[in-house]
């Protein structure tokens, strides 16, 4: 429980699998636009309730990307709901999808009042497989927004990329390293290489290649190369 000294809430930072949790958004605005995409992208099954849709929304909806219940909010629309956000342009309508969702110990945004929910959505910074999250406690959205231009510009795509090569690469890893200490070592390498500034001159293949030459000298290691099991090397698919 938060300090009663303590001015701010203090969240619980963790990643969340949504992928085919039922979740509702009420509201149809940009706001409820946002929120539905982003869990849409996560792979929820959106349910998003409002008597009108923004363009985006309705598009979705007649794309079959979520349902939509074409009417105002009612209390049944959270029955069996995983997660819920509130982002209609009503407040009362807003607190009530709040209250109800914390009797029923469903998790629930607010956008317009953050600690009326049970969790915020922090500002994101996304490359690939990297998502680095910012968040104030909900303080201030704006030096957020600030912090995370400032981070848009150090962490380019290159390294999602890289990412993406070290997943590519990290079923032979543990396959042929015994310990996790040797795989460190290999992956320790591998992050110190050139592969990331070869990604960002857009060279992906020499990038590949720099990964691929770490390996191979990996395997000559006589601290390394002991087998993990006797398993072929399976090729992740490309």
């Amino acid at each position: 429980m938060n300090s009663p000294e303590t001015p701010y809430t203090r969240y619980y930072h963790l990643c969340l699998d949504i992928t085919g949790k039922p979740v509702l958004v009420a509201g149809g605005g940009e706001v409820a636009r946002r929120k539905a995409a982003a869990l849409c992208d996560c792979g929820a099954r959106v349910t998003v309730v409002s008597p009108r849709l923004e363009p985006v929304l309705e598009y979705m909806a007649f794309q079959k990307e979520i349902q939509w219940l074409e009417r105002e909010f009612e209390p049944a629309d959270l029955e069996g709901k995983f997660l819920a956000v509130a982002a209609t342009d009503n407040r009362d309508v807003n607190r009530q999808v709040a209250q109800l969702a914390r009797e029923k110990d469903i998790l629930c945004n607010v956008a317009d009042a953050p600690d009326e929910g049970s969790f915020i959505v922090p500002s994101l910074v996304e490359r690939g497989p990297l998502t680095i999250a910012i968040s104030t406690s909900g303080i201030s959205p704006t030096l957020a927004a600030s912090i995370r231009q400032e981070l848009e510009l150090a962490y380019g795509e290159e390294y999602g990329a890289l990412l993406e090569l070290l997943s590519s690469l990290r079923h032979q890893v543990i396959q042929e390293f015994a310990s996790p200490q040797a795989r460190q070592q290999v992956f320790d390498r591998m992050i110190a290489s050139r592969a990331l500034s070869l990604l960002r001159s857009g060279l992906k293949d020499q990038a590949r290649k720099e990964l691929e030459d770490i390996m191979n000298d990996a395997r000559q290691d006589p601290g390394l190369n002991a087998p993990a099991r006797s398993l072929p090397i399976v090729q992740p698919p490309q």
